[in-house]
């Protein structure tokens, strides 16, 4: 094993598959390691398979030597990966490749938290939204917690890292996304969510989790819109408020297919 380079592990069953199979990140993967004590069952069948043909090496570990790669407090499954660092997508290239009338695509301005990204993340997948748009200063960086947390989600979305979030959203724009924003304040110009009616292709656009959207970043905003409360609490974590929109999203769409 090279010293010289900075690895890092993939642990679980659905984060090695999702790697082997989509590898949206673009890792290099080094070996697929195994606990000698693991049950097999399908998709770890798959994974196997897969590696074989891609001519990825596999090891079966002992399991006191798998342990030493893990830890007690990583579920691992009996399988890990040793990749590359997840390379972030270009999104010029996927700007003038990639995009069509059905795209949907997540902006964060400023999210931190690496539970609420991880979230996201797996959100963003469960609802067929393709990449993410981060800054590249406040941010999360992406590492094997936010792939855990996601669980592996991350190895199947797109992330795109830009310098400047306002000029992206222009860019977005000319390319003919909608570009939606979110809010908690209720003025006449900002819409309930049960009443918005979204266009395809779209960027639905999400605030830090203690101060929301940037003002330019919500000036560069199609339509803002807010999730209706009506309990005595009237905020919500940003990775709830994205399940809630990104679903009224996929429920709008299907209804109208």
């Amino acid at each position: 094993m090279d010293k010289n380079i900075n690895y890092e592990y993939l642990y679980g069953i659905n984060p090695v598959y999702s790697l082997i199979t989509r590898n949206a990140g673009n890792r290099k993967i080094y070996e697929i390691i195994l606990n000698k004590k693991r049950k097999i069952n399908s998709k770890m069948q798959s994974i196997i398979s897969e590696a074989k043909k891609k001519n990825i090496g596999t090891l079966e570990l002992e399991p006191d030597q798998f342990n030493r790669i893990s830890s007690e407090n990583i579920y691992s499954q009996g399988i890990c990966a040793r990749v590359s660092s997840y390379n972030y997508c270009n999104l010029d290239e996927y700007l003038n490749k990639k995009t069509d009338s059905k795209s949907k695509l997540i902006v964060l301005d400023g999210v931190t938290d690496v539970g609420n990204f991880g979230s996201i993340i797996r959100n963003c997948n469960v609802f067929d939204f393709e990449g993410i748009i981060i800054p590249k200063r406040r941010s999360v960086a992406l590492n094997e917690r936010v792939s855990r947390i996601s669980a592996g989600a991350l190895e199947e979305i797109k992330i795109f890292r830009v310098v400047n979030i306002v000029r992206t959203l222009k860019e977005l724009k000319d390319k003919g996304f909608w570009i939606y924003g979110t809010t908690l304040d209720i003025t006449p110009e900002v819409k309930y969510l049960n009443k918005v009616n979204f266009t395809l292709p779209l960027a639905l656009v999400l605030g830090s989790e203690d101060k929301g959207m940037s003002r330019l970043v919500s000036a560069g905003c199609d339509i803002m819109i807010s999730i209706k409360l009506s309990g005595r609490m009237q905020s919500l974590n940003v990775s709830v408020a994205s399940g809630i929109i990104l679903y009224k999203v996929q429920e709008q769409i299907e209804r109208e297919n």
